[in-house]
């Protein structure tokens, strides 16, 4: 029988839990400071899988897959180790048939694990590995310009202009994923609505689907990975072996889709009242867990408030497609960002905050960076600028 795992006597089973009924997986981290510091004190106590050592050198011509062992052991010295598992369950029902980007692959002939060669051939297995990203293969991107909801997985990132069809299920897909699915109960879901705002307020599902309190809105998005084909960047400029592996994406990690929800400003203006002047950014804070070299976070992003101004550009949406927004791709409840690249487009966000400035999340602040071509070698994040919009 395996002993409880605990941290000074204390079970982690109540230090570090499921912060809501309902909730399975989203464990609040931004709101509880000493529960941040146990979760490194913890990590640090570890010693975890290595860094692949492809980062420092140029990659061959394959397209390898990597492993995401690291991530799998942060959450299971943390005692979430059923996250892991949840999510793995939720990529095989969702979406069992994209190329893995993180996970092994075995050679279903011989047996042998392999990289995979770009375009990847058709025997190869991918196994499971975390946190989840699948990239659509060219085949299932060559069978039109809409293929099955199953290819859009969730994509944390798309991009790609398409011609918007009636009834379209999506066009192109991939799947990005910086940790685990949560498991949400959408009636017993909340989304708080607070900082620089006239009145902060807590909205249910239900509040934002009665088309009585807030205008509907179905708008057509093509989403990018900002990586994407990155494998063609890093042939060139080896990663530098940042926490985040670097996933190979080819050109598969892009996609359309039609979404229905209410437009952020909307939200903002009948139940809040609007925002202060003070107001330059909204921060979006998601339910997944998100590991930055042994610290904790809940995933947070934010984008300027003009971006929120625009009419429909950044969507609460809870159906995709034409039907319920999917686990894997934030259900019950996503941004959705047109213009911006995909990181921006938050998952199963569940707070929202008015602020003076960006956001401090380390995916915000510290990732999804690029420098001037002047910069080289001598990067720092002063000399660095955010990446938000893309050409489309």
């Amino acid at each position: 029988m395996t002993s409880e795992l605990s941290y000074n006597g204390y079970p982690l089973s109540r230090l570090i839990a499921d912060e809501k009924q309902g909730w399975s997986g989203y464990v609040e981290w931004e709101k509880y400071p000493l529960k941040k510091a146990i979760a490194r004190d913890i990590l640090k106590m570890h010693q975890f899988t290595p860094i692949p050592e492809f980062q420092f050198v140029p990659l061959p011509n394959t397209n390898p897959v990597l492993v995401g062992y690291r991530w799998k052991e942060y959450h299971e010295a943390l005692g979430l180790k059923y996250i892991v598992d949840f999510s793995w369950e939720t990529v095989q029902k969702e979406k069992p048939d994209l190329i893995h980007l993180l996970g092994e692959s075995t050679d279903q002939v011989s047996g042998s694990v392999t990289a995979i060669v770009y375009p990847h051939s058709f025997h190869v297995f991918y196994g499971q590995d975390f946190p989840y990203n699948g990239e659509t293969r060219r085949d299932q991107l060559l069978q039109g310009k809409i293929t099955d909801n199953k290819y859009h997985l969730y994509v944390f990132f798309l991009l790609v202009q398409q011609l918007a069809m009636p009834n379209a299920i999506l066009f192109l897909s991939s799947v990005r994923n910086h940790g685990g699915v949560p498991d949400i109960d959408e009636d017993l879901f909340k989304l708080e609505i607070g900082g620089l705002v006239n009145n902060t307020v807590s909205l249910s599902l239900r509040d934002l689907k009665d088309p009585e309190k807030f205008p509907q809105s179905e708008v057509t998005v093509t989403l990018q990975c900002s990586g994407t084909r990155r494998i063609e960047q890093i042939r060139e400029y080896p990663g530098d072996g940042d926490e985040l592996i670097n996933a190979p994406w080819g050109e598969g990690a892009i996609g359309t889709a039609v979404y229905r929800g209410v437009p952020l400003k909307k939200v903002l203006k009948k139940a809040c009242g609007g925002v202060l002047p003070e107001c330059q950014h909204l921060e979006f804070i998601g339910a997944d867990t998100y590991f930055k070299k042994c610290d904790v976070f809940n995933y947070a992003v934010s984008v300027p408030y003009r971006k929120v101004r625009a009419n429909e550009e950044v969507l609460l949406a809870w159906e995709m497609n034409g039907k319920p927004l999917p686990k894997m791709h934030g259900a019950p409840l996503r941004l959705v960002i047109a213009g911006y690249i995909g990181a921006r487009s938050c998952k199963w966000v569940y707070q929202i905050n008015a602020l003076a400035e960006p956001s401090l999340g380390p995916v915000q602040g510290q990732e999804y960076l690029y420098y001037t071509s002047q910069v080289h070698h001598n990067r720092s994040l002063e000399s660095s600028q955010t990446s938000d919009a893309i050409p489309i």
